[in-house]
């Protein structure tokens, strides 16, 4: 269960990171071309200075530049490692609520398939009674969300949409203030994991 947790945040974190790496190399740069063009400046000033040029101007414009590149790259870096924290207080979070995810995940495929309200509770019982028998809740203990999302699913005949599963079961933490948000804002009262939330019933999410 860790490692398949730190795999999804792994690969759903991927590219943003790949893109603020990015970000940081184009600051980089900048900070050295205009480093490039105080250097030339001095250079000329002291070696070959030309009339009517106001090197001092010159040196002052490049020396502000560059102080506002180093605090772009600076506010990168300090969002970058806020973004990092936000994601392994997610994922903390997720495996601290693994059994409740996989139920709501459950809940909101069976919420899904059905064609009304009577049958979407129906189904709400039944995918609640079924998670309580032993050998499903030893599936989903020793189990990778995905894993047993996907399992569950086939098992009880209903699509295996795991993504989509998964995600609306991440939004209904998130409204429940179970998990802290994708964009990294805390939540401060955050509640504590508890044995008991397994046995809860919650309502299906709402899609709309």
């Amino acid at each position: 269960m860790n490692k398949a947790q730190t795999d999804s945040a792994t690969e759903a974190s991927a590219a943003p990171q790949e893109e603020r790496a990015a970000d940081l190399c184009v600051v980089a740069e900048l900070v050295e071309i205009q480093m490039s063009i105080a250097r030339a400046t001095q250079q000329e000033a002291l070696q070959a200075p030309q009339p009517g040029v106001d090197y001092c101007q010159r040196i002052a414009t490049v020396s502000r530049a560059v102080r506002l590149t180093l605090l772009l790259k600076d506010k990168l870096s300090r969002q970058a490692a806020e973004r990092r924290k936000a994601a392994a207080q997610r994922e903390a979070a997720q495996e601290d609520w693994h059994a409740l995810r996989v139920r709501l995940a459950m809940m909101a495929a069976a919420s899904e398939v059905s064609k009304d309200e009577e049958e979407a509770d129906r189904r709400a019982d039944e995918v609640c009674e079924r998670l309580e028998r032993p050998e499903v809740a030893e599936l989903v203990e020793a189990s990778r969300a995905e894993v047993a999302v996907a399992a569950l699913c086939r098992r009880w005949g209903y699509p295996v949409q795991v993504k989509q599963w998964l995600e609306m079961a991440d939004e209904a933490l998130e409204e429940l203030g179970f998990i802290p948000p994708e964009d990294g804002e805390d939540d401060e009262d955050q509640p504590e994991p508890r044995s008991a939330a397994n046995n809860r019933r919650p309502k299906p999410p709402d899609t709309g």
